[in-house]
């Protein structure tokens, strides 16, 4: 009986501290930052975009809205980056919003999945000693006349 009560109580806190981690973590605020590009019409326009240290992978918040290439991808040294080319001869803005902070914004009107019982590997990022950098990027283009290529 004793021995029971005891596993009982080392899952209880076990459980309890893993839950309470991931609750820090979803609760600090993602880093926005918002550039102002200023292109040609028909300008190629590259951003490598911070990385934080899961290296989560970058999605859409907002797509751009006239543009004939939208991509995020990596550079050949693995770095998070986005590709922007606005429609031909297009002049005008074009807005896009970018963000590794997917799971998060996912989950952050549902209640916390709490595991039964703490097996297996913790998730990476959870307990580690620090906390989790997220970004969303948001990148206002004005596209003028003209043609050249840039990338910063």
């Amino acid at each position: 009986m004793k021995r029971r009560i005891v596993l009982l109580s080392i899952i209880a806190l076990a459980t309890a501290s893993i839950t309470s981690c991931k609750k820090e973590e979803q609760e600090k605020a993602a880093i926005t930052q918002p550039y102002n590009i200023v292109l040609k019409a028909n300008e190629a326009y590259t951003f490598t975009l911070p990385k934080n240290k899961r290296n989560d992978a970058y999605e859409f918040t907002t797509a751009a809205a006239h543009a004939s290439i939208s991509e995020i991808g990596t550079d050949a040294s693995g770095n998070p980056m986005y590709s922007y080319t606005p429609e031909l001869n297009y002049v005008g803005s074009d807005q896009v919003v970018l963000s590794n902070d997917y799971e998060r914004e996912e989950h952050a009107h549902k209640p916390p999945h709490k595991p039964l019982l703490p097996l297996g590997p913790k998730p990476k990022g959870d307990c580690n000693g620090g906390e989790e950098d997220h970004y969303i990027v948001t990148i206002n283009f004005v596209v003028e006349q003209g043609s050249t290529a840039r990338s910063k």
